[in-house]
């Protein structure tokens, strides 16, 4: 149900503490905090545009990063996206600020929990691409196939390794030549 103040200015119903869907100059955003939306409370137009703002903007703790990918896997715009170079053995984590809604699904499957999300719009940004992350390729020892980021690799070996266990050299095979040696030469 909307509201029209005094002044004649769009007004979402007033609830206790809750979070409110709401509609601001036609533009639905989905969670609102009461505080944004009080009358009694100042906020400047920049805080403002910052919070209504559509576009998004992933910040990256590349000292966590292990390259692994999942979040431009989970990247519902593409707006993060992997490129691996074959000619120079290197792999990128690449974000467009641009083509970024926000969404957080970045930030939810990362499971170094190296990702950060801030809504902002920067126009200057909007057809750019920047490289969050950048680490060489790890090749396979057997058939020198990509196997992924040196990053992720070195991270495996030291979780396995303070778990006691002996450091496989499997760690340092690609996925077919995992299955091939697990399994005795079998062709899949």
């Amino acid at each position: 149900m909307k509201h029209l103040s005094q002044q004649g200015v769009l007004q979402p119903p007033m609830k206790d503490n809750k979070d409110t869907m709401s509609e601001v100059k036609g533009v639905h955003q989905d969670r609102l905090k009461l505080n944004l939306l009080r009358t009694d409370s100042e906020i400047s137009r920049r805080e403002l545009l910052k919070r209504l703002s559509p576009f998004g903007k992933v910040e990256l703790d590349s000292s966590q990063c292990t390259g692994c990918g999942l979040c431009a896997v989970e990247c519902p715009t593409r707006a993060l996206s992997v490129s691996l170079s074959e000619e120079t053995d290197v792999f990128q984590l690449l974000f467009k600020h641009g083509d970024c809604v926000a969404c957080s699904r970045c930030v939810e499957i990362c499971p170094e929990k190296c990702l950060r999300m801030e809504r902002v719009l920067e126009l200057d940004k909007m057809d750019s691409q920047s490289v969050l992350f950048e680490d060489v390729i790890i090749r396979c020892s057997s058939c020198g196939g990509p196997v992924g980021p040196k990053t992720m690799v070195g991270k495996l070996r030291a979780r396995v390794a303070a778990a006691g266990r002996p450091i496989d050299a499997q760690l340092e095979l690609c996925p077919t030549c995992k299955v091939k040696a697990q399994f005795g030469g079998l062709r899949i």
